[in-house]
C-alpha cells in the first residue's frame, strides 16, 4: 500500500525543492539549471522530485507566481490613501529583498523567461492585471479630485507605472551599491511630477 502524504509534509518538501531550485537558478540561470542539478542540490532523485513537480517548467512557474505576487503584495493595502504616488510606491517601499542582489537576479531571470515562455508570460500578465486595475481606479479618482492630469489615460498610464515598479528592483544590478533611500525619493519625485496636472 502506498504511503499517504501528509499535506503539511508535502508542502514542506515542495518548499525545500523550490529553495534548492532557487540556489541552482542563481548559479546557473533558469536555462542552465537542469533537473539533475536541482535534484543533486535538493538531495533527492528525479523520481522523487516528480512526486512534487511534474517538470522543471512547473518549478519555474511556481517560482514566478510567488516572486511576482510578492512584488505586488502590498499594493491592495494602500487603497485608502489620497496620494496616488504613495499608493504606487508602497510596493517598492515595502518590498522585502529590494536591495538583495539574489532576489534581483532571480526576478531578472523570470522577466527574461517571460519573453521566451508563454506560460511564464501568462503568469506575469495575471499578476500584473489585478494591480493595474486597482491603480487605474486610483488614477481615475485622483483625476476626479483634480490631483492627476486629466489628459492621462488611466489604463495606459497604470501599465506604464507598473513597469516602473517592476523595473525598480533591477537598479542594484545595474548600479551596484546604489542607495535605496535616495532611489526611492527620486522615483517618488518623478512619479508625482508625471501625474501632476499642468498649469
Amino acid at each position: 500500500m502506498a504511503r499517504k502524504l501528509v499535506p503539511e509534509q508535502h508542502e514542506g518538501k515542495r518548499h525545500e525543492i523550490l529553495e534548492a531550485a532557487h540556489r541552482c537558478f542563481l548559479r546557473h540561470g533558469l536555462q542552465g539549471a537542469s533537473i539533475s542539478i536541482i535534484c543533486k542540490e535538493a538531495g533527492i532523485s528525479p523520481g522523487h522530485l516528480y512526486h512534487y513537480f511534474p517538470s522543471k517548467e512547473a518549478i519555474v512557474e511556481q517560482m514566478a507566481d510567488e516572486y511576482l505576487a510578492r512584488l505586488h503584495t502590498y499594493f491592495g493595502r494602500q487603497q485608502g490613501t489620497d496620494d496616488v504616488a504613495t499608493v504606487l510606491l508602497s510596493e517598492i517601499w515595502n518590498m522585502e529583498g529590494w536591495d538583495d542582489a539574489a532576489h534581483c537576479r532571480i526576478l531578472f531571470e523570470l522577466l527574461a523567461e517571460a519573453g521566451r515562455n508563454e506560460r511564464i508570460r501568462d503568469i506575469l500578465a495575471r499578476n500584473t492585471d489585478g494591480v493595474r486595475r486597482l491603480l487605474a481606479g486610483t488614477l481615475k479618482a485622483g483625476q476626479a479630485r483634480g490631483e492627476v492630469d486629466p489628459g492621462l489615460d488611466p489604463e495606459h498610464t497604470s501599465a506604464v507605472l507598473i513597469a516602473i515598479v517592476d523595473a525598480a528592483p533591477m537598479l542594484p544590478l545595474m548600479v551596484p551599491g546604489i542607495r535605496f533611500e535616495e532611489s526611492r525619493k527620486l522615483i517618488t519625485t518623478m512619479i508625482r511630477r508625471f501625474l501632476k496636472p499642468e498649469g
